[in-house]
């Protein structure tokens, strides 16, 4: 079952996550969790057009699927963090779990390093060398 919960877990990236469809969510969450993900997924997606998540480690055990991985993304859409689009590009590390049941997501985590994406889209770049 691990490499069932794997594929899966590959699926939603390239179905939902990399084409930004929000309302793919329900085809791979249970009932209880979509709603309360459609909120935080739509407002990348939204600010973040051509975000692409890809999975740099993927790791399952039973019904547990352990995922590391980097976004990346144009702020070009929508403010994010109170931050109005900066049209910078940025690249943001995560970990993700998912608890796998009947072919949904039925458990789900989520560590992203927030403070480096806030980092990327306000600091100063230094000035190139002449």
């Amino acid at each position: 079952m691990t490499e069932e919960h794997k594929a899966l877990v590959r699926r939603y990236y390239d179905e939902v996550i990399n084409v930004g469809d929000v309302d793919g969510l329900e085809d791979f969450f249970s009932p209880e969790l979509a709603p309360r993900l459609r909120a935080s997924c739509g407002a990348y997606f939204a600010s973040f057009p051509d975000v692409h998540n890809s999975i740099d480690d993927i790791v399952a055990e039973g019904d547990t699927v352990f995922v590391r991985g980097t976004m990346t993304g144009t702020h070009d859409g929508a403010p994010i963090k109170g931050i109005e689009p900066t049209g910078r590009r940025v690249a943001v590390e995560f970990a993700e779990s998912y608890k796998v049941r009947d072919g949904k997501f039925v458990g789900y985590w989520c560590q992203a390093d927030v403070a480096g994406l806030v980092r990327q889209l306000t600091e100063e770049k230094e000035p190139a060398a002449a």
